[in-house]
């Protein structure tokens, strides 16, 4: 709902964006829709057993890795123990959107995942926004190195960085050649 929205996101003059968070709202949304998102894995069925659900059928867990402690504490209060958990965000950071992606590739780099294996990644986000997948990671078919360029292929070229110029809606703008 709106309401809800507003209550985490508001207009800040004191940053860039003109708009700031409310962690304990966010945190309070995450944990709504993680209580969502699992109950929607109980109430399917697995599709390779029909006598167990989706949910029974999750090997591993992958969170948007925006923060450690606040994720860990949101599995816990749902029934999650860690160990169900696999984190990178110590080593990547926050990458936003490609968290999920980045962090299972490493799982199957730190040889987390080495068989296939059903992983349910839940996601939050900015705008107060959640969503998730459920897929099998087969290892085997998970590139472990950056693929060459094909024949012919041009590489995009990106204009030399230039020094930051204080504000981060410039330095975006810089980035994207804009």
């Amino acid at each position: 709902p709106r309401s809800e929205v507003n209550s985490i996101i508001w207009p800040n003059p004191e940053f860039d964006n003109d708009v700031t968070v409310y962690g304990p709202e966010v945190r309070s949304l995450a944990q709504r829709y993680l209580g969502q998102m699992l109950a929607e894995l109980a109430a399917q069925s697995d599709p390779d057993d029909p006598g167990r659900t989706l949910l029974e059928s999750i090997e591993l867990i992958v969170p948007h890795q925006a923060n450690k402690t606040m994720i860990l504490s949101l599995a816990a209060n749902a029934g999650l123990s860690a160990g169900q958990l696999y984190f990178n965000v110590e080593t990547m950071g926050n990458v936003s959107a490609a968290s999920i992606p980045i962090a299972v590739h490493d799982a199957v780099r730190d040889g987390v995942i080495t068989r296939p294996t059903r992983v349910f990644a839940p996601g939050f986000g900015a705008g107060a926004v959640g969503g998730y997948a459920v897929l099998r990671i087969d290892p085997a078919i998970v590139a472990d190195e950056a693929a060459p360029d094909p024949p012919g292929a041009a590489r995009r070229r990106f204009p030399a960085a230039s020094p930051p110029t204080g504000t981060t809606t410039d330095d975006v703008r810089v980035a994207f050649g804009e």
